[in-house]
């Protein structure tokens, strides 16, 4: 499945050629900018993993552990390792900052100077809410499920400004933006697993995506005392269904997990509505109905080892790859069809990405029957995010570290995580280029960093009055 570290750009990205260079483009002729202005101010991280704070401690190696109710979002097959039926809820605080440092751009005989600029957003959300059931079906275990995952948060406040000065010289120059999203995309899934023999174990999820964010946009220049400024707000649907289909081959000192997530075809819903007053045009201001068009997911492939080195050592690593050269739109509107989800462009040299996860964990035992974990852990993660101009795709490197406590029927996870990325990449506009199709770039140095906060509260319950109950319901006394 999909999580994302709260990737507002992508799908924002996503959203304004529709708006940008389907309907604005051909009417007015100079939106582009302002659309390449909010994608680069509010892009953020991209990854597919699931969701759990053990798993994170791991570095998010968990395809081939799979061993709690957040198996859902790992590899499905591992819910039929569950013995007892469970309820457990996962959430996350996360604070990102994206910097951009050392920007310069050769604008006609002038070398123009950025000044350093800063984003940091600090937000809380609920990751997944889970309620499994293991049965005795055949002497062997059925485990079913139903959750709910807040798969990718959109919600993002910015504000931004960017001051323009020629080399040596003072500020000439100053543009500042404001960016609000709110909203979000959340997963409504099914799942089912079973122990098809001591050694194989096989599951599946069918998921239904529902999503709906709205974006709000103002950005201002000003130049030798004359302001002048842009608007923009789009409103978001999105609805899809695809399918997780997992495998899981267990030995007493190792394990092997395999996971499918299918491609998909999902329903894209957008509005938008633009105004500005700019010298080169003067007032403009157009809307765009609602308008629906398809848009085309790929499927993610992974694999994942688990090693049991020794009694209450666990050794785990995962290997992702996900084909996002084929993330496309799917229309009979030939401008779009086709066109990269994250490019924007045919045959835009989108790179596909192979996340890397390991993980170690040292289990404690208390004289009192408790259970204190020690996690550490460490991931790689490539992003789809490439760097227009500089063509330098953004990866982000992460460390982890995680505990918890096991005391009876209750099990409370902590995992705190530190990630780390930097590049050459573009940014900004010329303020003084605002709305203008030949507008300059500043190239710079992109450094992002990221706290991240996970926890995960699990209950268990004994099995037999859940099963009893069950049974009656759907079989009689």
């Amino acid at each position: 499945m999909l999580h994302t570290h709260a990737t507002v750009s992508i799908f924002l990205r996503a959203a304004l050629p529709f708006g940008l260079a389907g309907t604005f483009l051909p009417a007015q002729g100079v939106l582009s900018p302002i659309g390449t202005i909010i994608s680069e101010q509010s892009r953020t991280a991209f990854s597919i993993q699931g969701a759990g704070a053990r798993a994170m401690g791991l570095g998010g190696a968990f395809i081939g552990v799979a061993d709690d109710a957040t198996a859902v979002t790992f590899n499905p097959a591992g819910l039929a390792q569950m013995v007892k039926p469970e309820l457990s809820f996962v959430g996350q605080e996360i604070n990102r900052r994206v910097g951009f440092q050392d920007a310069q751009v050769v604008a006609g005989t002038r070398t123009v100077v950025a000044d350093d600029s800063l984003i940091s957003n600090t937000r809380f959300d609920p990751l997944l809410l889970t309620g499994t059931v293991p049965l005795q079906v055949g002497g062997r275990t059925l485990a079913l499920q139903l959750s709910a995952q807040r798969l990718i948060p959109l919600g993002e406040g910015d504000t931004r400004t960017l001051a323009e000065r020629p080399q040596g010289g003072s500020a000439s120059s100053q543009l500042a933006q404001s960016i609000q999203q709110r909203g979000q995309i959340d997963v409504y899934s099914f799942a089912a697993a079973y122990e098809v023999s001591q050694r194989m174990l096989l599951g599946f999820s069918v998921n239904q995506w529902r999503g709906a964010w709205n974006l709000a946009s103002t950005s201002t220049n000003t130049t030798a005392g004359t302001t002048t400024y842009a608007d923009f707000g789009q409103g978001n649907q999105l609805a899809g269904t695809n399918w997780n289909l997992g495998l899981l081959w267990r030995w007493p000192t190792w394990s092997l997990g395999l996971v499918r997530r299918t491609p998909f075809h999902a329903d894209y819903t957008y509005t938008a509505d633009f105004s500005a007053d700019v010298a080169a045009t003067g007032a403009v201001h157009t809307y765009a109905p609602p308008s629906t068009v398809g848009l085309h997911w790929p499927g993610t492939t992974g694999i994942g080892l688990a090693l049991r080195p020794a009694e209450f050592w666990l050794v785990a690593a995962d290997l992702v790859t996900t084909p996002w050269s084929q993330a496309r739109y799917m229309t009979a509107r030939a401008d779009l069809d086709g066109v990269n989800f994250f490019t924007v462009r045919r045959n835009g040299g989108n790179p596909d990405a192979t996340q890397f996860h390991l993980g170690v964990e040292r289990l404690l035992l208390s004289e009192g029957g408790n259970i204190v974990p020690l996690r550490l852990g460490f991931s790689r993660e490539p992003q789809p995010d490439v760097d227009r101009s500089t063509g330098r795709q953004r990866v982000i490197d992460g460390v982890s570290l995680g505990t918890g406590l096991k005391r009876g029927p209750y099990t409370f996870d902590l995992a705190y995580r530190y990630g780390w990325g930097e590049r050459q990449a573009s940014q900004f506009l010329g303020p003084d280029q605002i709305l203008a199709s030949d507008y300059p770039t500043y190239l710079g140095k992109e450094t992002l960093t990221e706290h991240r906060l996970d926890f995960s509260f699990i209950v268990q319950f004994e099995r037999g009055p859940v099963q009893d109950l069950l049974h009656y319901l759907f079989v009689g006394d």
